[in-house]
């Protein structure tokens, strides 16, 4: 069975993010994210749970391109999972809380203004079809 993509909202003020594409495909994104000067704010986070939404092997993030006027820093998550537009309807996580690599953006001090940040995503290999997905993220973010 293959898995599609599932929406990963984190629970409090910051909800964004995409996990996982179907398997053996490669997928490219953009979006807009926003910032507050000063503060490390999530911008993305990543997880291919199993069907019991139990954690499986994480995501690979590679940065392809890193920010010109910032940083970026990887921590653990465990966030809630929600439908993107060609996930299965009837994902077993949705709605449940999913172990998850978050992926936060810290600007330079003093930084206001844009950003942008390139990621790769790679997640692991499962069956049916034993084929890793690839999943390009283009984020551009405004920090205020």
């Amino acid at each position: 069975m293959t898995r599609g993509i599932l929406k990963l909202a984190a629970v409090g003020f910051f909800a964004i993010t995409v996990a996982a594409p179907s398997h053996g495909l490669e997928r490219r994104e953009q979006r807009n994210v926003y910032a507050t000067a000063g503060r490390e704010t999530r911008i993305a986070s990543y997880s291919a749970p199993d069907e019991k939404c139990r954690a499986g092997p994480r995501p690979a993030i590679e940065v392809a391109e890193r920010p010109s006027y910032g940083k970026l820093i990887n921590k653990p998550a465990r966030i809630i999972a929600g439908r993107s537009d060609d996930a299965r309807r009837d994902h077993p996580c949705i709605g449940k809380f999913v172990d998850a690599t978050a992926v936060y953006y810290r600007p330079a001090a003093g930084f206001r203004g844009s950003d942008r940040v390139r990621l790769r995503v790679t997640f692991p290999a499962l069956p049916p079809t034993g084929e890793a997905a690839i999943l390009e993220e283009e984020i551009f973010i405004s920090v205020r």
